[in-house]
Parts: structure tokens; C-alpha cells; sequence
């Protein structure tokens, strides 16, 4: 056990009540990572609540404790603990819930700030659910079913249902000692990546009927109205933006969601080796090589001109990204 690890353990065995906080717009990694540490601290009987600003996605709800999911940090809170979360300002919660400063920071992501006491930053990782399991022992942390089922679902939602580059075959063995214990694999299969609201397909719908291509580029828009027209109540695409990178001769797809007050989303996926989180960090963002983000202020037309270009310029001169 490294150094670090000792120090997390530490802080972790010294907290009586523990606030586990990811990032705002939460996906399965986040919200699977969240949920099982808070579990799994609740089992060695220390008070833990998951923490997520504007609260937890409809499709996450069949996860265990997705309802106990506060929207701030209780204020009894003595250790605040981050998990796949890049730079504690995306959790997007208020300053004065945050002046005490991150205890722990768990994650995955090469772009991690190293903003807490102790780092425990694995960029190697395909999940920071797969972070946490790898340490549950040497921290003391019991893994039953239902925190099993969340790791899992951090695991499969990171990977894409195991067809990112990163899956190993230690991957899949963590992943097979995961179902062992959870049992649920198919069920979280079906709600993370088969299942979808008939709002969402009709959000998607919208975003389809604007498909364009540029040298190898493919991308999408979807706007406020659409959102409105379609009934689907998220921020986000839907997950669209992994349709997209399963049409042939796609070596990045993008996907472009207007939000409130003149800002952009923007999704990458990389198919071909471009690290796509290189592009996103120099719009503002940050993610992995084949998957990465940033909200982008701006007119739709003037983001999308900007951020087709950068990348279809490098997919032309890779060294440029």
C-alpha cells in the first residue's frame, strides 16, 4: 500500500460524517463511483452522503441509493471526498459548501488537477469505479451487491459497454469479479445503453435531421428548442454523440447542445487515436483521449465553425491537437 493510500485511509477511518461529491451533469462513472463509495462507507457504519449539483439523471435511478442523492453538502460534513471529477470547480457547487478543501480526490481523468490533500489519480484507469474497487481492500471498504452494481455501472458506462480502447483483460476480469458479486450486469446493460425515453429518441430525432460530415468529421446540433419540442428534460445529448461514432467513415463525431445563457456543450469521440481531451482542453475542457467535452461560450453557428475546424485540422496534422 503506497503512501497515498495510506493517507486516504487515514482520513477516511478519522471521518464520522462524509460528503462524496462528482461532477455537475453526471454520468455513469460519476454516479456509480459516488454511489458506492457513499455505500460502501455506510457499511462500516460512518455517515456518507452522495452529493451531485441539480441532482441525478431519471435513467440513474434504478441504481442503488440513487434516491438518497442530496443536492449540497450537509454543513456536519468533516471530509469531502471527489470522485471522477477533474477540477473540484465542475462540481458546480456553491463556493461556501467548498471552503473546505477536498480531503480525497479518486479519479481518471489525464486532465485531473491534483486539487485535494491526497491524489489518487489513475489516468491508466478505464473507470474511477475501477479505481475504487482496486483500492476497496487496502481501504478497508466492503463491496456487497449493491455497491458492486454501481462500480459496474461506472465500468460499463465509461467503456461504452466495454469498446473503448482501454479495456484490457484486466478490465474484463475486474469486471467479471464485479458481476460475481453484483449479479445485475444485464440490467444495467439495459438501462445505461439500450434503454432510451421516448423523448430522447425524438430529441435525437432533432439532432439526426442536421447530420453533416467534413473529412472525416461528423457531427450534430441540437438546440434548446428541441429539447423543448421533444420533452426531454436533460442538458445533455442523450447520448447521441456514441450513435454518431457508429456510422461508417466517422473518425470523430461531435455532438453540439445549445444551453442557456449563449453557451455550447460539445461532445468528442475519437475512433481513429486523435486524443480528442487535447482538443477539448484547449476550448476550455477536458476528458480522455477518445472521449472529451467543454462548454463553450458563443453562438451555435460561430462554436460549431470554430470546433469543426480545430478538429478537422487535427485529424490533418495530429502533432496539432
Amino acid at each position: 500500500m503506497g503512501p497515498d493510500v495510506e493517507r486516504a485511509r487515514a482520513l477516511l477511518d478519522g471521518a464520522a460524517a462524509v460528503a462524496v461529491v462528482s461532477h455537475e451533469r453526471a454520468d455513469g462513472d460519476a454516479v456509480g463511483s459516488m454511489l458506492g463509495l457513499a455505500l460502501s462507507l455506510r457499511r462500516r457504519g460512518q455517515r456518507a452522503v452522495p452529493v451531485l449539483a441539480g441532482g441525478l439523471a431519471p435513467r440513474f435511478g434504478f441504481l442503488p441509493a440513487a434516491a438518497e442523492v442530496e443536492p449540497h453538502v450537509p454543513a456536519a460534513t468533516d471530509l469531502l471526498v471527489a470522485v471522477d471529477c477533474a477540477d473540484l470547480a465542475r462540481t458546480a457547487l456553491p463556493a461556501e459548501e467548498l471552503r473546505r478543501p477536498a480531503g480525497i480526490n479518486i479519479d481518471h481523468h489525464p486532465t485531473n488537477t491534483r486539487f485535494a490533500h491526497v491524489n489518487l489519480v489513475d489516468p491508466q484507469a478505464a473507470s474511477t469505479s475501477q479505481i475504487l474497487f482496486r483500492l476497496s481492500g487496502p481501504l478497508g471498504l466492503t463491496v456487497d451487491p449493491d455497491v458492486a452494481t454501481n462500480y459496474l455501472a461506472g465500468l460499463v458506462s465509461d467503456t461504452i459497454g466495454f469498446r473503448t480502447p482501454n479495456v484490457t483483460p484486466d478490465v474484463l476480469r475486474l469486471a467479471a469479479d464485479l458481476e460475481g458479486r453484483s449479479g445485475r450486469l444485464a440490467q444495467v446493460y439495459e438501462h445505461l445503453l439500450h434503454r432510451r425515453s421516448f423523448a430522447a429518441a425524438r430529441y435525437w430525432g432533432a439532432g439526426l435531421g442536421r447530420l453533416e460530415r467534413r473529412d472525416g468529421v461528423i457531427w450534430a446540433r441540437l438546440t434548446l428548442e428541441d429539447r423543448l419540442a421533444s420533452g426531454y428534460s436533460g442538458s445533455d445529448d442523450a447520448d447521441l454523440v456514441n450513435l454518431l461514432g457508429t456510422i461508417e467513415g466517422a473518425d470523430v463525431c461531435l455532438v453540439f447542445i445549445e444551453q442557456t445563457g449563449g453557451q455550447v456543450k460539445v461532445s468528442w469521440r475519437s475512433r481513429n487515436g486523435l486524443d480528442v481531451s487535447r482538443l477539448a482542453q484547449a476550448f476550455g475542457g477536458g476528458g480522455h483521449e477518445p472521449a472529451a467535452g467543454a462548454t463553450i461560450p458563443g453562438a451555435m453557428d460561430e462554436v460549431v465553425e470554430q470546433v469543426v475546424e480545430a478538429t478537422v485540422r487535427a485529424l490533418r496534422e495530429p502533432g496539432l491537437a
